[in-house]
């Protein structure tokens, strides 16, 4: 069901709003936000004990839930705001992902009525509006990768994909990467991510771009699509994480991966559920570690290990870092 969680849903939704600051000078000017739900949801909630009735409080909780990954205060909330408004594509969206979330976080015994809710969700959004896009996106991922014993055809992922063509074909063409990816054939996958990476305008879609070409081993197109990706939304934190994690793994622009990196450490490091705080410091301190700032790298990996002290990666580059002296 992992593959469910990743794939299910595009990067879009997973990314959420763009909640990044304004990169600092330097390591030593980073301040870190208070990175926590209960003190993202306080304003919203207490707005909603004031008046039950204001939406605007609602929708933005709902996102705080959907940024964190709350599945049990989150769906229900989805719910509720999807039955008074159901055109609110955000809206939307977030139920998907805590939809898809849940699935990850459920036991083993329970995943199987986790995902049945999730392709519920989808079909239940197609029946309502036959040209939805998340609905049809969700439903291509869900039949790729889901085994038949929860329900995956397909059947029904290439009518979805077939679908989605005459209604974006960036999308469609992503969809059928992922197809051809999910049959193992890398070279058809990465031809038609090129092709998707032309006709993009979404800078999240375009950092899963990124992100699978880098993964294919074209380096050179990876960092294009995020280059493409960050002109189109400079503050988008898919995207600034992706740029910071290919600079790390490829040494290229470094000092564009530096400020992209410390431009994501400043806002939330939350993404769908995930928090990426202390792997953004790990590659911050590969970065500074290739452009001879020893002492910041070390900073920055020791502020990953304060944070996650089992993070395996940043405890091998510390220990590599002091070995070479």
């Amino acid at each position: 069901m992992r593959l469910i969680l990743s794939a299910a849903l595009s990067l879009l939704a997973l990314a959420g709003p763009a909640l990044a600051q304004t990169a600092p000078r330097d390591y030593a000017a980073l301040v870190e936000p208070v990175d926590r739900e209960q003190a993202a949801a306080k304003p919203f909630q207490e707005r909603l004990a004031a008046d039950p009735a204001d939406r605007a409080a609602a929708r933005d909780l709902l996102l705080v839930y959907r940024r964190f990954g709350n599945v049990e205060a989150g769906l229900p909330l989805g719910a509720r705001l999807a039955a008074e408004t159901p055109d609110d594509r955000e809206v939307l969206e977030a139920r998907m992902v805590l939809a898809t979330r849940r699935i990850d976080d459920a036991s083993l015994f329970s995943k199987k009525a986790a995902a049945g809710d999730l392709l519920a969700l989808c079909e239940g959004e197609r029946k309502r509006d036959p040209r939805s896009i998340p609905a049809l996106n969700c439903l291509a991922q869900y039949h790729l990768v889901a085994p038949s014993i929860v329900g995956g055809d397909k059947a029904k992922a290439e009518e979805a994909i077939a679908a989605m063509q005459a209604l974006d074909e960036g999308r469609y063409l992503l969809l059928r990467a992922n197809q051809a990816l999910s049959n193992d054939d890398e070279t058809g996958g990465k031809a038609l991510l090129l092709r998707a990476m032309a006709t993009l305008t979404d800078a999240s879609d375009l950092a899963g771009v990124g992100m699978r070409l880098g993964r294919l081993g074209d380096t050179e197109s990876a960092v294009a699509a995020l280059d493409k990706a960050s002109a189109l939304d400079p503050a988008d934190p898919f995207t600034l994480y992706q740029r910071g994690r290919a600079v790390a793994v490829t040494g290229r622009n470094l000092e564009a991966g530096r400020d992209a990196l410390l431009r994501f450490l400043s806002g939330s490091a939350w993404i769908g559920g995930t928090n990426y705080r202390a792997a953004a410091h790990w590659r911050l301190g590969m970065v500074y570690q290739a452009m001879g700032e020893k002492p910041t790298a070390e900073k920055a990996y020791k502020r990953a290990l304060a944070l996650e002290p089992k993070h395996k990666e940043a405890q091998a580059a510390l220990k590599a870092l002091k070995a070479a002296g």
